[in-house]
């Protein structure tokens, strides 16, 4: 539980532009709901912040997609961002630190024998997961400021992972 209190927002980004990619349409996103929203339609009734959060993201999807990003690196990198809790939080942290290794190898040779073209895959994949924090971390910020303007409901999921993050 504290592994995923630590990144539930960095996977439910990494979901939404893992979705953008397999969508491709650069005019519109696709809601996990299934409803398509156009690009236009987000810049006229968003927020500044929201609209930020949104363009940021459709630019970590172009860098993706430019990279080509398949199924099993975008399970990988799941993991990755899963199992990147500091260790001192952690129980058990062996297992957690050992999962990582396991996982990063696992990604490094991947890369190395399906796309043996390029060779820096592995490193440019590793660093979009900074870029991805940064995004959640934005994201749960302007989900709090909604939050305590009374416009996110108390009763929600999103707001009791927020709350237990920041405990």
């Amino acid at each position: 539980m504290i592994l995923l209190q630590n990144c539930w927002s960095e996977l439910l980004v990494f979901d939404h532009i893992y979705r953008q990619m397999q969508h491709s349409k650069e005019n519109s996103i696709l809601l996990v709901t299934g409803q398509e929203i156009e690009m236009s339609t987000i810049a006229a009734q968003a927020g500044s912040t929201l609209n930020n959060l949104v363009l940021r993201a459709q630019e970590l999807v172009i860098l993706l997609h430019s990279l080509q990003v398949d199924r099993q690196e975008f399970v990988c990198l799941k993991f990755l961002i899963l199992f990147s809790l500091d260790e001192k939080f952690l129980e058990n942290h062996n297992l957690a630190k050992s999962a990582q290794e396991k996982v990063n190898s696992a990604l490094l040779e991947y890369t190395m024998c399906h796309y043996p073209h390029c060779t820096d895959k592995y490193r440019l994949l590793l660093l979009r997961l900074a870029e991805i924090r940064s995004i959640s971390m934005q994201a749960e910020e302007y989900l709090y400021h909604k939050h305590l303007s009374g416009e996110v409901p108390c009763n929600n999921l999103l707001i009791e992972m927020l709350h237990a993050k920041r405990a």
